[in-house]
């Protein structure tokens, strides 16, 4: 089981470094104001492919770092509801790449409407998501460590979220506000892939030790 969580640390952690990747590299190669339009515009256009490969970055990340968190916290340090957002999340991103954003000007489209439905509510189980999962980490000793920090990054998510919200309801600085969120939750993927890995490692070493001792070797 050890390896097994070894594996999905590792996968959530090359996902959420691709999606960061792509972000970053999206802002270099298409013309769109960062200030003002969110990242799901850069899903429409000739570079469109790079953010629909974001989605599915981000996506599998998540579920790896879902199924790696169940297997790994403790039972009074796992949030199920908390875990279950999460996967609300990374469902939710493979939704919004299916179903692309209208730009703004453009008729709206049904897919356009999915998209705009989807992504309030897929960042919202993010945040609550992220919030459940923090605040029990302090009833495991292997995630004591983080605890503080992993709960920090969640709490900023919540006025990024909000301010979001109403950026895009004002329809100004709605791009900056949601980027900045990115930038949150990616920390905060990376923090607990990186810690995950660590448990799984050091769990894996115990069980290598234990096997090599006199009388246990298979």
């Amino acid at each position: 089981m050890s390896r097994q969580r070894l594996v999905l640390a590792t996968v959530s952690l090359i996902g959420t470094t691709i999606f960061i990747v792509l972000i970053a590299a999206l802002h270099f190669v298409s013309d769109l104001d960062p200030i003002q339009r969110p990242t799901s515009e850069y899903a429409v256009g000739p570079t469109g492919y790079l953010m629909t490969l974001a989605f599915v970055a981000i996506s599998v990340s998540t579920w790896a770092l879902v199924i790696g968190l169940r297997r790994d916290l403790s039972e009074p340090a796992r949030s199920r509801l908390g875990l279950g957002l999460l996967g609300v999340f990374g469902i939710g991103v493979l939704v919004a790449a299916i179903f692309p954003i209208d730009l703004e000007g453009a008729p709206q489209t049904l897919h356009g409407t999915i998209h705009s439905i989807n992504g309030p509510l897929s960042f919202l189980s993010l945040v609550v998501g992220t919030n459940l999962v923090s605040r029990k980490l302090k009833h495991d000793e292997r995630w004591q460590p983080i605890h503080r920090f992993a709960s920090v990054l969640a709490v900023i998510m919540i006025p990024e979220f909000l301010a979001g919200g109403l950026a895009a309801a004002r329809e100004t600085r709605a791009g900056i506000a949601q980027r900045l969120l990115i930038v949150t939750f990616a920390a905060w993927f990376l923090l607990m892939a990186v810690r995950l890995r660590k448990t799984a490692t050091q769990t894996a070493r115990r069980g290598d030790d234990l096997s090599s001792e006199p009388g246990l070797a298979h």
